[in-house]
């Protein structure tokens, strides 16, 4: 059985903050002081940059119809509508995938013309989950189909919110730039599955459950975590921000001018990982346990369901057992490989690859761009890029710049800005600058 209160808090902490993320292709096809993020040694044209508080948005699943699944919990109906959301899983394994990014405050200072310092915070949280469709089916259509069987539910969860310290620089040397941020790590909650195998066998004379587990679920939160329903991934004052959850991490990057138009780049992003020390509670569940007469279809009315009686019996069914060891978790590894070729000084065409590796998953992306820049005050941009499960994806980007202040805005999708509930791949990211 999946823990299902953690389903819904990583859902709803999502779209509730209304931040989403993953992969940013757009992103680094730009040339903006945020353009650093996907690769350090960028230097800026620009003597003294002021990044003002930006907020990158994006999300990502397997399953097509399962945000709008989501979207009509979030209206508070009287309960979740399931639709056609459980016939669009697949059989073999569903991913969701969120990373948000709220990034308050940055400063980028060019010394001369080849050096580049730079310093920024920001408040990120990264969701994974991957379940079987035979989970969302038990839950919502109850065991009764599976009558007889022994159904597997291994399932992995891992949500993680962190704050980050990045202090950055980069250096050009004739052709070569390179460039690297170290970053200082303090989670604020986390909630990882570290053992994940789950199985339910449905007898068919008595219609007992017998539920065997080796399962266990890492938290850290605010307050105490002695019972899950107290799970907090929200902060609180800024000493609970500054938690004793320590982590590092690292940026690595490098760009090469082959010549006066064609130039190409490499980098590595989050080599690192975070130790969870304060306020952790460990959960696990080893065995069998065996329950007369229990049906999950009981929770279900009218194709709607109660979470309250629903999650309190999941809990009771776990018999879990607590302990408080220390625990880490590591950040997705993320790779951009770029070439970029400046036609004229108007025009750029560009391509990229990104592959970021998490939990034994890889989410790939291939991508053209071409940007312009039509004025000293506005550039534009557009990226078609082909990525799992999703290969048309057009992205629009622009910066504009009045006076010492540059809007810009960058989507990898942009049919999904404009009705993202209907989509599975969502990616928008958005801020301010000061330019001196």
């Amino acid at each position: 059985m999946f823990k299902y209160r953690f389903i819904i808090i990583a859902v709803l902490f999502i779209f509730c903050n209304k931040t989403f993320a993953q992969q940013e292709v757009g992103l680094s096809t730009m040339n903006i002081w945020q353009s650093s993020k996907t690769n350090p040694a960028y230097i800026s044209d620009h003597k003294f940059t002021i990044g003002l508080p930006n907020i990158h948005l994006s999300y990502y699943n397997t399953g097509g119809s399962f945000s709008q699944f989501v979207v009509d919990y979030l209206n508070e109906e009287t309960g979740i509508k399931i639709g056609d959301a459980i016939n669009d899983l697949s059989d073999d394994g569903n991913i969701l995938r969120g990373v948000s990014e709220i990034e308050t405050l940055s400063f980028g200072y060019r010394i001369g013309k080849n050096i580049q310092l730079g310093f920024s915070h920001a408040q990120k949280t990264d969701v994974f989950m991957d379940f079987p469709k035979t989970m969302a089916k038990l839950f919502f259509e109850g065991n009764g189909q599976y009558v007889g069987e022994t159904v597997g539910l291994n399932n992995n969860l891992q949500l993680v919110a962190y704050n980050e310290f990045a202090l950055s620089g980069a250096a050009r040397f004739s052709k070569l730039t390179a460039g690297v941020k170290l970053k200082a790590l303090t989670g604020i909650a986390n909630a990882s599955s570290r053992k994940n195998e789950l199985a339910l066998f449905t007898d068919p004379d008595v219609y007992q459950l017998t539920l065997k587990s080796d399962y266990q679920l890492d938290v850290s939160t605010f307050g105490t975590a002695n019972d899950l329903s107290n799970f907090n991934i929200g902060g609180g004052s800024f000493k609970e921000v500054i938690t004793k959850n320590a982590g590092f991490a690292i940026d690595l990057g490098v760009t090469y001018q082959m010549n006066d138009k064609l130039q190409i780049g490499a980098s590595i992003l989050d080599l690192g990982k975070i130790k969870w020390t304060e306020n952790v509670t460990n959960y696990s569940s080893t065995g069998n346990e065996t329950y007369d007469g229990f049906d999950f279809a009981q929770f279900n009315n009218n194709d709607s369901i109660s979470f309250n009686s629903a999650i309190d019996t999941l809990e009771n069914a776990f018999n879990f057992q607590k302990t408080n060891e220390d625990f880490s978790t590591t950040l997705p590894l993320k790779i951009y490989l770029t070439a970029n070729y400046q036609l004229n000084n108007m025009l750029r065409f560009g391509g990229v690859f990104y592959n970021e590796n998490y939990h034994s998953q890889n989410f790939s992306v291939i991508a053209v761009s071409a940007n312009a820049k039509l004025s000293k005050i506005l550039s534009v941009g557009a990226v078609y890029s082909a990525r799992t499960d999703s290969f048309v994806n057009l992205g629009l980007n622009f910066a504009i710049k009045l006076g010492p202040a540059q809007l810009f805005a960058t989507t990898d999708n942009i049919l999904a800005v404009v009705k993202p509930y209907e989509s599975s791949n969502v990616n928008l990211r958005t801020g301010l600058n000061l330019l001196f």
